[in-house]
């Protein structure tokens, strides 16, 4: 990938924030649950999965078996399918993974200035992998193990959309007429959303975006597919940067930002939670799903403290991807270490930057 346009960054106010996760149905008790170290990873519980874990479930890698039955599940969330431009009927029949995205849509802009004149210009972008979600398990069930596939509907076929529906839908069903465009670029994915919502707003394409991710599969195949990939933690614990690290523990869930530039933020009277002073990214040839290339994130890392004019000595934390694999925490470690090290950052240096990752906590949201 080359970009090949030269823009002048402008800063991009965070004027909007909204999450689900494991054990929070929004970001206070979601910051609360972090400042109190509690952890959010449970056993798959029964009626989740097609099987009951018992039987899936394996001590030793095996195919189509599981090497935990713990994961970062939402268990107590409930849906309001009202204050949306689109049939409650209707919303109620989607996948849980929409559900998700709409809730947390509509919590995210329900705290900035948003006029109906400024929806016009207001864009989506989301991140959501292409991976099985509860309804296309559902109707898999239904074509191979029931032989009724004959009779799936038009209501069944947007359940089960993943690819394209998520940023649709919530700019239909909240009005926005600014374009939407939901994208898989694996576990960079909502970080590049932001990155592409920044840009749109620099171009002046937009004037409000709403831009993160959703991650709400069938957790029994991300199980299977990571225990097959020998990364899934069979402890069910998820120690990123640690000795006793054994792998990664499946989460879901989903979070946004709502973004404007500086200016405009400022002229409405936002509440400003953050500033995105810079971004950067890059391609990963040489890597693979548990192995990335440090040359990779380096390159990434260095163009976004170019970009916002930072030293990496400026930094005093950074939220790491950390997934507990060791050999993909390994590369993350050295990937920094060289860009402290090409910053002039030597050991023995007083400064110090504070790592970290919350997927101890929630598990990997993909």
């Amino acid at each position: 990938m080359l970009e090949v346009m030269t823009l002048h960054r402008e800063k991009i106010a965070v004027v909007g924030l909204s999450g689900i996760f494991p054990g929070a149905n929004d970001v206070d008790v979601f910051g609360k649950n972090i400042m109190a170290k509690k952890e959010a990873i449970i056993d798959v519980p029964p009626g989740r999965w097609a099987i009951p874990p018992d039987q899936v479930h394996s001590t030793t890698y095996l195919p189509d078996k599981v090497a935990s039955k713990r994961a970062g599940l939402i268990t107590d969330f409930t849906f309001d399918p009202h204050g949306f431009a689109l049939a409650p009927e209707l919303l109620l029949s989607l996948d849980p993974l929409h559900h998700l995205v709409l809730s947390a849509g509509q919590q995210a802009i329900s705290h900035c200035h948003c006029t109906e004149q400024l929806k016009v210009k207001t864009g989506v972008i989301l991140a959501a992998i292409a991976l099985p979600t509860q309804c296309t398990s559902d109707i898999a069930w239904q074509v191979i193990k029931e032989n009724r596939g004959h009779e799936l509907t038009r209501a069944q076929a947007l359940a089960a959309g993943v690819v394209s529906v998520p940023a649709a839908l919530l700019a239909r069903a909240l009005g926005l007429q600014g374009g939407c465009f939901t994208l898989d670029a694996a576990c960079a994915s909502s970080l590049f959303a932001i990155k592409l919502a920044c840009d749109q707003l620099t171009l002046g394409r937009a004037d409000m975006m709403i831009a993160g991710g959703v991650s709400r599969p069938d957790s029994l195949y991300t199980q299977i597919g990571f225990t097959q990939l020998k990364a899934l933690s069979p402890s069910g614990r998820c120690s990123p940067f640690d000795r006793q690290a054994d792998g990664l523990v499946v989460g879901e869930g989903t979070g946004m930002v709502v973004l404007k530039r500086m200016a405009d933020a400022l002229a409405c009277g936002d509440t400003i939670h953050g500033v995105i002073t810079g971004a950067g990214w890059s391609n990963d040839i040489g890597g693979n799903l548990v192995a990335p290339a440090s040359d990779g994130q380096i390159r990434a890392m260095a163009s976004a403290y170019k970009q916002a004019g930072w030293s990496p000595n400026d930094v005093q934390h950074i939220e790491c991807h950390g997934s507990a694999t060791p050999v993909g925490d390994g590369v993350e470690l050295n990937s920094m270490k060289t860009l402290w090290e090409d910053a002039g950052i030597a050991n023995g240096n007083t400064a110090t930057c504070a790592i970290g990752s919350v997927k101890s906590m929630v598990g990997h949201q993909l």
